[in-house]
């Protein structure tokens, strides 16, 4: 009668704690405390970012031509452009990397000339890095760099305005069958300035044949700055010079009469040329073997 009676409580209280009603009880429960969690945790459309990747503050300040474009960049990682304003001031304030590296300045003067990079190393680690009176290079150009002897041809270009102007010269010299070339003969300079828009220009020496090269400085505010991109020019007698004219102006008709053969026009003219040829050397020769007969 025990054994009957323990199993008839055992039984009851198993139904019990299964039926739906107890198990919907316990699944409120749980989600009840679902939700409780839920809300002390952070919302799902919360987005939590911490990025730094910059630390190091740069201001720099310079001095290039009037309304020049200057480039700044470092190990492609940095660049940013900015305008030179009318005095030919511009100024970056810019955020760095942790991680320094040497940075390089080019300005582009309103011609569309580029100056020579002027590549800094990389300032200390502090918070604000300031860099001031910065001077750019001068821009430099030449409009050929083939001249005939006793030609008149100017170099020019743009630096900071009402700026003393220094080119450098050099001619080349012979030194002997194994050193054939030198530059080292250096020409007298002439006196040039920049006006208030900071354009120059000087006539380039062609009084003596050979090869020269030519970089430019500038003085602004008794600052000199650095030097300019180096031009090579030759300067060749007046025979020479018309004979690479000549060559130079039948190797551009020949490669523009290649580029024309390469289009259908070009394709159907020749074809009609040769058939122009085969007709006139078949009659030729018909008519020599008329002539034998």
């Amino acid at each position: 009668m025990k054994f009957i009676f323990w199993f008839v409580i055992l039984h009851f209280t198993f139904y019990i704690l299964h039926s739906p009603a107890v198990r919907a009880e316990t699944t409120s429960l749980s989600t009840s405390l679902s939700d409780e969690e839920a809300q002390n945790s952070i919302p799902y459309s919360t987005k939590v970012t911490a990025t730094i990747p910059y630390y190091w503050w740069l201001e720099l300040t310079g001095w290039t031509s009037p309304y020049a474009s200057v480039e700044l960049s470092m190990e492609q990682v940095v660049k940013r452009v900015t305008t030179a304003d009318s005095e030919g001031r511009f100024t970056f304030r810019i955020a760095l990397p942790r991680t320094l590296a040497p940075f390089c300045l080019i300005a582009t003067d309103v011609s569309n000339i580029s100056s020579h990079p002027l590549c800094l190393a990389p300032p200390p680690p502090e918070f604000d890095i300031l860099i001031k009176e910065v001077v750019m290079p001068p821009t430099l150009k030449i409009d050929r760099g083939k001249i005939a002897k006793g030609e008149t041809v100017a170099a020019q270009g743009y630096t900071t305005l009402n700026s003393e102007v220094v080119p450098y010269l050099f001619e080349e010299k012979p030194r002997g069958f194994r050193f054939p070339r030198v530059f080292a003969a250096e020409v007298p300079k002439p006196q040039v300035k920049s006006d208030q828009n900071g354009f120059y220009q000087l006539n380039l020496p062609t009084s003596e044949i050979g090869k020269n090269r030519i970089f430019v400085g500038s003085i602004f505010l008794a600052n000199p700055s650095p030097k300019s991109t180096t031009l090579v020019f030759d300067v060749l007698s007046w025979w020479r010079m018309i004979l690479e004219r000549i060559i130079t102006f039948l190797a551009n008709l020949f490669w523009l009469l290649i580029k024309f053969l390469t289009t259908p026009w070009g394709i159907i003219l020749l074809e009609i040329g040769i058939i122009v040829l085969l007709l006139v050397y078949y009659k030729r020769s018909r008519t020599r073997a008329t002539l034998k007969a």
